[in-house]
């Protein structure tokens, strides 16, 4: 770079409304030049914004929300794609953002096979893959395969969940760090929770059929990130076949809630000991739907043809008459969880329903139908809420109190994972490919 004259250095520390006074004192070329570096600078050293990244189930928070840049609206197959790239292993996890990485799961030979997947971001090229094997792979059903759970990242390292092929953890160059084998998992429906990290501990709910037919009943766990040994468990005995991830939530002063979904009832727990805290018996079998969290309430839904309700958290014991702020029988999805944006509530179920609430009364705003079939859950930003079906056909839909769709647009693959929003793009896997959306 071109020294500054030294001049500047004796110059008076003034300046005009928008330059100071010694860099409008310059040559033209070179305060062009000593601008440009300024800027560049001030992007490498500015802090990622919470929408640059996506490194879990559902986002930074598990709100499926990515606010603060904007999003394409249309694309097809070729329109509007900055890339695809061909997927081998099977897999319904969603993909995950962090940094200069996209992570997704899959699965190989019926699950005897589990393999992560690191692509890089720009470009859509494979990294690094790396397998281990399960001989004695769980349960699958096709909504579920052998690598339904999304993964999660801090950025240095990598978390996946593959049933009683254990929890493993690979630094960012790919390098196994530790893998935790934790029973024998006994599902119907297979597996699909996801785990969670709160700072240095993994979390995960290992909800099976396992009272019943394995040798362990249904847990919560926690592990440390670095070394991968379990720091506590729960056993939740007689819950399972949950297939909800959980989110940790403030409640008060000091206080934080792990709130995690089970059969018959939503329940808070200390996440730093596991200890239970509260519980909510209104829920349905069979649980699916992820919570959400946002206006200081508690958005849970469960079951086929299951309740949706809003729940403060912050309670002791049995909350079922304190803290259920409003209840709607009936109006929960089976698999699709629901997003809040904004003041509304979106919940869509599987045959295509979208319902808008408001948030905080449970009041419904409006209620239409999408043409499809639909698996995976909505996403929203950019003031639109994006829905796609089992035909990759994505749905946006403007965010607000009267619908209003702003586009269909048709991938036309195979489709159950959920999208992941990062930065000015939209990432959605199919059965084959992952396609990196974004507009011009």
């Amino acid at each position: 770079m071109t020294a500054l004259p030294s001049r500047l250095a004796a110059l008076p520390h003034q300046s005009s409304r928008h330059t100071p006074y010694a860099v409008a004192c310059l040559p033209r070329r070179l305060r062009m030049l000593l601008v440009l570096v300024i800027g560049m600078i001030h992007l490498a050293l500015a802090p990622s914004r919470a929408g640059d990244d996506w490194p879990s189930w559902r986002g930074p928070l598990g709100s499926a929300v990515a606010d603060g840049s904007p999003l394409p609206v249309e694309w097809s197959a070729t329109d509007n794609v900055r890339w695809k790239a061909a997927i081998e292993p099977d897999g319904f996890s969603s993909p995950i953002v962090k940094d200069d990485c996209v992570y997704l799961t899959g699965a190989f030979d019926g699950g005897l096979r589990r393999a992560v997947y690191c692509l890089d971001r720009s470009s859509g090229a494979v990294r690094w893959k790396r397998e281990i094997e399960d001989p004695d792979p769980e349960v699958a059903s096709s909504m579920t395969g052998h690598a339904a759970a999304t993964p999660v990242t801090d950025g240095q390292r990598v978390v996946a969940f593959f049933g009683r092929a254990g929890l493993v953890c690979y630094d960012k160059s790919g390098q196994l760090l530790w893998r935790q084998q934790l029973g024998r998992f006994e599902s119907e429906l297979g597996l699909a929770t996801s785990p969670i990290l709160d700072g240095p501990r993994v979390l995960l709910v290992c909800d099976h059929d396992g009272d019943r037919f394995s040798s362990f009943d249904s847990c919560l766990r926690s592990f440390d990130l670095l070394t991968g040994r379990e720091a506590w468990r729960t056993e939740r005995p007689g819950l399972y076949r949950s297939f909800a991830t959980p989110i940790i939530v403030p409640a008060g002063q000091d206080r934080r809630e792990l709130v995690v979904h089970a059969q018959d009832e939503v329940r808070g727990y200390n996440p730093d000991s596991g200890e239970l805290v509260w519980h909510a018996d209104t829920m349905a079998g069979w649980v699916a739907p992820s919570p959400v969290f946002a206006g200081g309430l508690v958005f849970a839904c469960s079951g086929r043809n299951g309740p949706l309700m809003a729940i403060r958290p912050g309670g002791a014991g049995d909350v079922t008459g304190s803290h259920v702020v409003w209840s709607r029988p009936g109006a929960g999805p089976y698999v699709c969880s629901p997003v809040v944006y904004g003041d509304h509530l979106y919940v869509h179920n599987e045959a295509g329903v979208l319902s808008c609430y408001h948030a905080a009364s449970g009041r419904r705003l409006y209620r239409e139908r999408l043409p499809g079939k639909f698996t995976a859950s909505s996403v929203a930003g950019d003031g639109k809420v994006y829905i796609t079906n089992e035909e990759a056909t994505t749905y946006v839909v403007r965010a607000g109190s009267e619908f209003k769709l702003l586009a269909a647009n048709r991938l036309g693959e195979y489709c159950l994972a959920s999208p992941a929003i990062a930065g000015r793009a939209i990432f959605v896997r199919t059965a084959r490919h992952l396609y990196c959306i974004a507009g011009e």
